[in-house]
């Protein structure tokens, strides 16, 4: 949840705009000399609450067969209060969308998830939970009032369209250190806890992969871990593994970046995954809690389960190609188990804010109140050499 981690720690003439990364000339001892660029389509908006002192962030989106995106996302219901809810919509390809509604809401006084519920991920599998079977898994961050820390749960549902998912009462990945309250990091800094969940489905049942943000005394990072969720009362949980985070540059290219609340998809077929991430350093200028840019990476998924090989970038996207000075909480447009069938040409969701002077951490005017969700697609093109 990024209300909670912040604490811790232009332009085509057309419809597109060019990256710098070339990719290896292909067309050196054939014909003329071509070479291949990556390209990125002019951002869409896709959801705000357009006039009001409320965000929209973190969006999760499903790609249907009939073209229909179910996304779901993060949401404050009450105008100039930051409690998150979970929200969804649905889009239509001749732009069309259902009101939005919210399905998730914090849990009652006094449980593990009574403040905040946000950063959605959801995927379909088959999850029996007692004498009921569920189609679909939303993994969700939550927190309490009293403390500090972050924590994920669990929902589920058998339709997308829900107007509310039935939480599982305990948390799937609880705090990392023992003992009650939170971890002091010195002074008045505490361990952010886990949080930012995304899953994808592995046999298209009950076995999922998830990755999260850990943020604690060893740091923050990206960690992963196998579920077995067939029977979800007697869930079956691996020990966690730091993500492998080689081949990761940070904004000047120039050193290796940390990484956190990224999302991934797979392609099992071809061995990739491919993720998206926020890019470091922050900006020194408000709102100097989120980021300039998200990059889009990927790795084959067998060197990935065996911390080895190295991320290569497909495409970095900053106000240049957006239009807005902070670009962050990113997601990759998947079908229903997480999977991406053309990984090297993604459509991605991701979310914009304003900065000053246009934004100030004060009232109407903070940054918060300008996040809202956009869309955008990758694609590679071969062009001759000038």
């Amino acid at each position: 949840m990024l209300m909670s981690f912040i604490k811790y720690l232009l332009i085509s003439t057309s419809a597109f705009l060019v990256s710098c990364a070339e990719l290896p000339d292909k067309g050196k001892d054939k014909g003329p000399s071509t070479v291949e660029v990556v390209k990125m389509t002019e951002p869409e908006f896709v959801f705000g609450f357009a006039g009001q002192s409320r965000y929209s962030y973190c969006p999760s989106p499903l790609l249907q067969e009939d073209g229909s995106t179910y996304i779901y996302f993060c949401g404050n219901p009450n105008n100039m209060v930051m409690v998150d809810n979970i929200y969804m919509i649905r889009t239509f390809q001749d732009a069309a969308r259902t009101k939005e509604k919210s399905v998730l809401q914090p849990g009652r006084p006094g449980s593990w998830d009574d403040h905040h519920v946000c950063d959605p991920s959801v995927i379909e599998g088959c999850f029996k939970w007692g004498d009921e079977e569920f189609k679909y898994a939303m993994f969700f961050l939550s927190n309490s009032r009293n403390v500090y820390y972050n924590e994920i749960g669990v929902a589920f549902s058998n339709d997308l369209d829900a107007d509310s998912w039935k939480k599982f009462p305990v948390q799937v990945v609880k705090k990392q250190w023992s003992g009650e309250g939170d971890q002091s990091l010195g002074g008045t800094m505490k361990s952010w806890g886990v949080g930012q969940p995304s899953a994808v489905s592995l046999d298209k049942k009950g076995k999922v992969l998830l990755t999260y943000t850990s943020g604690d005394v060893s740091g923050t990072r990206v960690v992963w871990r196998e579920l077995d969720m067939s029977d979800v009362e007697h869930m079956k949980i691996s020990e966690p593994v730091n993500m492998v985070d080689e081949g990761l540059k940070n904004l000047a290219e120039d050193g290796k970046d940390y990484t956190c609340n990224s999302e991934f998809a797979v392609n099992l077929d071809e061995d990739k995954i491919v993720m998206i991430r926020p890019v470091g350093p922050h900006s020194s200028t408000y709102p100097q809690h989120i980021e300039n840019a998200v990059e889009i990476d990927w790795m084959n998924f067998s060197d990935f389960m065996n911390s080895r090989g190295e991320w290569k970038k497909i495409y970095r996207i900053g106000p240049e190609q957006t239009h807005f000075a902070r670009n962050h909480n990113a997601a990759l447009e998947r079908n229903n188990f997480g999977h991406i069938k053309d990984w090297r040409n993604p459509t991605f969701y991701f979310t914009v804010s304003k900065g000053e002077p246009e934004a100030w951490p004060e009232g109407m005017h903070f940054a918060e109140w300008t996040y809202h969700i956009y869309k955008a697609k990758i694609f590679h093109k071969t062009i001759n050499r000038i």
